[in-house]
């Protein structure tokens, strides 16, 4: 597989890192099982499934933020790693 950001050729599997930011809100997902991770620059691919998933996850916490006073939280979620590759 080539990367598309620095076109490092790679076949390497891993766990991802993705920050969500919405009017104010930023979501960090940790341990991510990802389809490819770019040992070079560290760009991921994701299965169609577990991007899914992911959103699926941080959506509920955006639409919470839209409809509450409380200031905008930052929030961390983090999947074990090991659990994450076995998925």
């Amino acid at each position: 597989m080539e990367c598309l950001v620095c076109g490092e050729t790679f076949e390497m599997s891993g766990v991802a890192t993705q920050v969500y930011r919405r009017a104010g809100v930023v979501v960090t997902v940790t341990g991510i099982p990802a389809a490819s991770v770019c040992p070079n620059c560290g760009n991921a691919v994701l299965d169609w499934e577990v991007a899914q998933q992911v959103e699926d996850l941080v959506q509920p916490l955006f639409r919470w933020a839209e409809s509450h006073t409380l200031p905008k939280p930052v929030v961390s979620i983090t999947f074990p790693e090991a659990l994450a590759i076995a998925a």
